[in-house]
């Protein structure tokens, strides 16, 4: 089904409400990122072990991006320029959007793991944070996707699992008509994979990999606020390298 709508989405005319100008100047659907969303909320709930909440957890991610890739406005940007935005007055759906995930991911934890748990705090956290840094990500064709998939495969090795194979083949699917810059991923599909990464990991139950994975998502956050990830990677030789294979980027 992911495959399907991967051919017919960017071949559809959408209306200008649910379209952006890309950097190369032309004007695609914003609004692909529903077809890994929603692909990746099945996969959930087959093959992970909180099956139902993991489901409607990405669906409630996917719905709020959506919210802001439709409504929102780009002139405030990260977790500063939404908290100026409020002292003017101003709610933003970016700001709603950062509100309603840490309230989603606490919801999750709380009716999976229970409120006296350790763990259910860990796993908020990360299940922001990491929503946030793919979100952070997607400002290039491919590579919100493309680091996905990079993250999937390095834990691969430590959680062999049809669950994280079934999230690469579907981002893998997913991230051509993206890395071709013929439509955009949005907040919709971003915030939902950074999310699905999060709790394959869980998954896992390896308290390791969930606390390293967490503390990386954390400090990618903090860096985000000071600092332009994009020119990071761009200053990086390899993973500029690794970046470039991802989609277009001239």
């Amino acid at each position: 089904m992911a495959a399907l709508f991967t051919v017919v989405m960017p071949r559809l005319q959408w209306p200008i409400r649910f379209c952006r100008v890309n950097a190369f100047g032309t004007s695609i659907p914003v609004t692909f990122g529903l077809v890994p969303a929603l692909a990746l909320s099945s996969l959930m709930l087959i093959g992970h072990p909180s099956s139902f909440a993991a489901c409607l957890l990405i669906i409630g991610f996917c719905l709020i991006g959506f919210l802001d890739d439709t409504f929102g406005s780009g002139a405030y940007r990260g977790i500063r320029g939404h908290l100026t935005a409020l002292r003017k007055g101003i709610v933003t759906t970016g700001l709603i959007k950062l509100l309603a995930s840490p309230v989603m991911a606490a919801t999750y934890a709380f009716v999976t793991y229970g409120t006296d748990n350790w763990l259910s705090y860990l796993y908020i956290t990360m299940i922001a944070a990491s929503s946030n840094v793919f979100n952070l990500l997607d400002l290039r064709p491919g590579r919100s996707q493309g680091f996905a998939i990079l993250t999937l495969l390095a834990i691969l090795p430590i959680f062999h699992s049809s669950l994280v194979l079934g999230s690469v083949l579907i981002l893998a699917i997913t991230i051509v008509p993206d890395a071709r810059a013929k439509v955009m991923m949005g907040d919709a599909g971003a915030i939902s994979i950074g999310c699905a990464v999060a709790l394959v990991i869980i998954a896992s139950s390896n308290i390791t990999l969930s606390v390293t994975y967490t503390l990386t998502a954390v400090f990618l956050n903090l860096l985000a606020e000071r600092y332009s990830l994009g020119k990071l990677i761009a200053d990086n030789a390899v993973i500029s390298k690794l970046d470039g294979l991802m989609g277009r980027r001239s």
